[in-house]
């Protein structure tokens, strides 16, 4: 068998279902061979057992307790059918919303690859993407699969003979042998043959989200677990990041009806402002009250525009495109914030190309708001210097591009909250323009941070992926 056939011997597929069945997430990435999100996953399925589907669902609705079933599940994509093992395990979101997790596994090989059974069992094992632990009667690690050691961080001599607990958190570690115990000696079943989510720690002490199935066996009189350990990390990066995204819709929703409802109150409440301050030409102090009023609706305005903007669904159209001529085109466009400063605007390219698949029109919104800020922090002697070199993202070539600036620089209090929706230290400003920026690097799966530049002063980098996700993908 080649390493290519063991990778392809396993397929894991994960979802995120609502009781009704309808998929709301998938893990990353994407299974494109697998279901459509909103799909009803129910209506894929057929069970192979001697109960429905349908039924086993209903049950776990009443029950709380989740449930195994080898199914046949045709795939949107070719409407072929293929054979599966099926989990589902309710759990509360983040939100406190009730929901199913359901997690589909296949092998793919055929029964007629080989007598070897042993063989191709242990490149199941290998190739697995889930930690596969089995323990004794004593809870003492019996044997481990290649990425329980990739999830935990052990090595595997670390593992072996030691008691499973050194993989959990408290209280669950200190109570674990208790449980063990009682279930030996009741046999009533808690834990064992149902699924559910709890928490697991790794060798750096850092504690993550699991999905944790567990089944018992016996050899002669020895009694033996196995527990089938799921990341789901990812996961719940998923569900926190849907969940924003609601929130963030909910709130453009309605700042766009105030908006809308209000610009016409605005509009009025302006042209009146207007007709006033020709009638006190000649009275000064109420002239400059009426133009205060005038520039407070202006602000009110715009800070309708900006949390719409902020709120708003992110849609990018990404074209190959050459950052130097953006940031060169805004910092021309910048020429009225800088009139009667004199400022130096240096580039430090070290890489052959700065082009990048992004949306031309957001990453003009991103290096307009960034030397902005850099030009109103400096004095009347500003440098700004932009640096980009070549970098890796996740695996994949990246640009980075560095933008800092001779001014004061950012404490690390700034630093650590400058990207926060409404979080500013100028007097004027609604708080929202990086909060906007962070969003625009995010949606083309980049990164960016804030510290202190070569200049002495503030300094916000860029990392954005040459080649879009979804183009990789392909």
């Amino acid at each position: 068998m080649t390493a290519y056939e063991a990778n392809r011997s396993i397929r894991l597929l994960t979802y995120v279902c609502s009781l009704d069945s309808q998929i709301l997430t998938a893990a990353i990435p994407f299974p494109a061979d697998g279901l459509a999100i909103g799909q009803l996953i129910l209506e894929a399925l057929k069970s192979t057992d001697s109960n429905s589907v349908d039924e086993l669902w209903q049950s776990m609705l009443q029950s709380g307790h989740g449930f195994h079933a080898c199914v046949a599940i045709t795939r949107h994509a070719d409407h072929d059918t293929e054979s599966m093992m099926l989990q589902a395990t309710p759990f509360s979101s983040p939100s406190g919303d009730s929901q199913v997790l359901v997690t589909l596994c296949s092998q793919s090989l055929e029964d007629t690859t080989g007598p070897d059974e042993v063989a191709r069992s242990r490149a199941v094992l290998k190739t697995a993407v889930d930690a596969i632990i089995t323990i004794d009667a004593r809870g003492q690690i019996v044997s481990i699969n290649p990425a329980t050691v990739r999830m935990f961080g052990y090595e595997e001599h670390e593992l072996r003979g030691s008691n499973i607990s050194m993989l959990m958190p408290e209280p669950y570690k200190s109570e674990h042998d208790h449980y063990l115990h009682r279930y030996l000696d009741d046999g009533q079943p808690r834990i064992v043959g149902a699924g559910r989510q709890v928490s697991a720690k790794r060798k750096d002490g850092m504690e993550f989200p699991v999905h944790l199935a567990i089944s018992e066996f016996s050899v002669g009189t020895s009694r033996f677990f196995t527990g089938i350990v799921r990341d789901l990390t990812d996961l719940d990066h998923v569900q926190k990041q849907l969940l924003q995204s609601e929130r963030l819709a909910a709130i453009g929703q309605m700042v766009t009806g105030l908006a809308h409802e209000s610009r016409n109150a605005l509009q009025r409440a302006q042209a009146c402002l207007d007709m006033l301050t020709l009638d006190l030409q000649d009275q000064l102090e109420q002239l400059d009250l009426a133009r205060r009023a005038k520039t407070a609706l202006q602000d009110l305005h715009r800070l309708y525009e900006e949390v719409r903007g902020y709120a708003a669904p992110i849609h990018l159209e990404f074209r190959d495109h050459d950052l130097s001529l953006t940031w060169r085109k805004e910092w021309e466009n910048l020429a009225d914030v800088r009139k009667h400063r004199n400022f130096v605007l240096t580039e430090d390219v070290q890489c052959e190309s700065c082009r990048c698949d992004v949306d031309i029109h957001r990453m003009e919104q991103v290096f307009q708001n960034i030397l902005e800020n850099a030009i109103v922090a400096c004095s009347d002697e500003g440098s700004i210097r932009i640096q980009c070199r070549p970098g890796i993202l996740d695996g994949h070539p990246a640009v980075c591009v560095a933008i800092s600036d001779n001014g004061p620089g950012m404490p690390a209090e700034v630093c650590n909250r400058i990207f926060e929706p409404f979080f500013t230290t100028r007097q004027r400003g609604t708080g929202l323009g990086m909060a906007i920026v962070h969003r625009i690097i995010s949606a083309h799966s980049g990164i960016i941070s804030a510290g202190t530049g070569s200049q002495g002063g503030a300094e916000i980098c860029l990392t954005l992926p040459t080649r879009a996700a979804h183009k990789r993908d392909a």
